[in-house]
């Protein structure tokens, strides 16, 4: 019986060994694919790794001149870099130089024909999408700094001891861009539909003897900045359409990029707050204390270098998105002709705040889940608060993590309300100012 006794601490022993060899072979096979990952595309590839569920955005951004990269589908972060003499360059300097005439064009008649707030939204939107293509050329300069290392960040979490999430990042950010896509072109459908039925109506009402309506008349009165120095043919009619649809979708792949870029930093530091979590429901070592510490200090160190790159285009986003706003805002009482006329205003200024708030809200989720295991650590049993915890509270406490606009302000949902309480209160001043107008008739379409 003796013998049982002291032969049951021993056997309990050679168990616990045989565990730990256990997870030690498992973390070794783990740490093995990570570096075959590492240097191996092949493996790389079956990765959900930022860089590949990024790929589909990049190669679109450059069919409009933006994001001038070489090897955009490759399947190595390494390999894809700029490169000043290249396709993607050229045809981003074309686009700047197409948009420019057009821009010096627009402002020349916005002169001749005097300043007034309707006027100036077509330079505006050209003048932005002018800053905005600039501001992602510069990006991509640095683009390979990037991704390098988010790459590196992915491949550690990965893999155990990180949870899988519920939804893949490539499909997150599949859905997000789709959505976004698909709203893009509805809206601008509209505004040609609205365009041209006002004009077409505009015509049979005013003369009634014609019958029909050509439909370059709609072109030359549309385009009359383009078509008063270039003869009417389908190569200009094809660039007039192509430009503005150009314009159109580098507004508004600005902000669906800071909404995909927030997907992909969220969710690193959401499972970083899962992970720190499940080590405080039990005993962990200082090593892994230290481990997770390291890890986040990576996260932050690539949260810098997005901050760094990204800042400008958050400020540009904001601040043309506000501008938008306070002009749709400034029509909201205005009586208009059609159903279809109103059809496209509700739907733009709806699609518009909508977007606003969603580049908000899906940026404050990366500061939301950075303080999520700060929290976690105050369940930290006294008995286990070592050195390396107190650190990492510290650590964890000692900065501010998420997106801004060259610092002036950050991406919150405290900044979001302060925005739209602005805008409700801009938007009384327009309730008061525009009560007399509210009464007044529609203007003469042929006037």
């Amino acid at each position: 019986m003796r013998h049982s006794v002291l032969k049951h601490p021993f056997e309990w022993d050679r168990n616990i060994l045989r565990l730990l060899k256990a997870k030690r072979r498992q973390q070794r096979a783990a740490i093995e694919k990570k570096w075959r990952c590492a240097g191996n595309a092949a493996d790389l590839e079956q990765l959900d790794t930022f860089h590949r569920a990024i790929r589909p955005y990049l190669c679109l951004a450059q069919v409009f001149g933006m994001m001038p990269l070489a090897n955009v589908l490759s399947r190595s972060p390494h390999l894809v870099q700029f490169q000043l003499r290249s396709y993607a360059t050229c045809l981003s300097g074309v686009f700047l130089l197409l948009g420019g005439v057009k821009t010096m064009r627009l402002a020349t008649k916005l002169i001749q024909g005097g300043l007034n707030a309707k006027s100036m939204v077509s330079v505006v939107f050209f003048t932005s999408g002018m800053v905005i293509c600039v501001s992602f050329i510069s990006l991509a300069r640095g683009w390979s700094r990037l991704i390098v290392p988010w790459t590196g960040i992915d491949i550690i979490m990965l893999f155990p001891p990180y949870a899988k999430m519920k939804y893949s990042l490539r499909r997150k950010l599949l859905i997000a861009g789709c959505s976004l896509g698909c709203l893009t072109l509805i809206e601008h459908w509209l505004y040609y539909a609205s365009s041209y039925s006002n004009f077409r109506i505009q015509i049979m009402r005013c003369q009634p003897n014609v019958t029909l309506i050509p439909f370059k008349e709609y072109m030359l009165k549309e385009f009359a900045d383009i078509f008063e120095l270039v003869p009417y043919n389908s190569i200009f009619i094809f660039y007039a359409f192509f430009l503005n649809g150009t314009f159109t979708f580098i507004c508004n792949f600005m902000d669906t990029f800071i909404i995909l870029i927030s997907l992909g930093l969220s969710q690193r530091f959401q499972q970083m707050a899962t992970r720190v979590l499940d080590a405080v429901e039990r005993y962990v070592p200082d090593a892994e204390w230290h481990e997770i510490r390291m890890h986040h200090i990576l996260l932050c160190e690539l949260m810098d270098l997005v901050e760094a790159n990204m800042s400008n285009i958050v400020l540009i986003s904001c601040l043309s998105n506000i501008y938008f706003i306070c002009n749709k805002l400034l029509t909201i009482f205005t009586k208009l002709h059609y159903p279809i006329n109103y059809a496209y205003y509700w739907y733009s200024l709806l699609y518009l705040l909508s977007r606003t708030c969603a580049v908000f809200i899906c940026a404050s989720k990366i500061n939301e889940a950075s303080l999520l295991p700060l929290r976690a650590l105050s369940m930290v049993p006294s008995d286990h608060w070592t050195e390396e915890v107190q650190r990492f509270s510290h650590q964890l406490g000692s900065q501010y993590i998420g997106l801004s606009g060259l610092g002036l302000f950050h991406l919150t949902r405290r900044s979001l309300f302060g925005m739209m309480t602005t805008l409700v209160y801009y938007e009384f001043m327009l309730l008061q100012l525009d009560a007399k107008n509210n009464k007044d008739d529609l203007a003469s379409i042929c006037g």
